[in-house]
């Protein structure tokens, strides 16, 4: 019993290690909506589109990107066809399952889930 036991709880403890990193990207996926026009659709291949977001300060998103998530921060970027890189990231937050909050320089996004 002890010789199946081990490796059971070390399949389990994996899986819970893994499950946090994965468990983020899977709350991103889908089309949120901002309250003031736009949204942002989140794809589980990494890519996202951006669509009529007014500009965050300084910063106005609009078009294809990727993205990427880690330590509470999710990062957009492109290689632009004009020769222009983008790489912006944000600090986000979950409040609830249907609400993602995207903040940088104080400024924050409030996005609700529509899919």
């Amino acid at each position: 019993m002890k010789k199946i036991a081990l490796p059971l709880v070390l399949v389990i403890l994996i899986s819970l290690s893994f499950s946090g990193c994965l468990g983020d990207k899977g709350k991103f996926v889908g089309t949120w909506q901002y309250s003031e026009g736009g949204s942002i659709t989140f794809y589980d291949n990494n890519s996202v589109s951006i669509t009529n977001i007014q500009p965050l300060g300084v910063i106005q998103l609009d078009g294809l990107f990727t993205y990427s998530i880690a330590t509470n921060n999710v990062t957009f970027t492109s290689s632009g066809s004009s020769g222009v890189s983008v790489n912006i990231a944000f600090a986000y937050s979950f409040p609830n399952d249907n609400t993602l909050v995207l903040t940088r320089s104080g400024i924050s996004l409030t996005l609700v889930k529509t899919t």
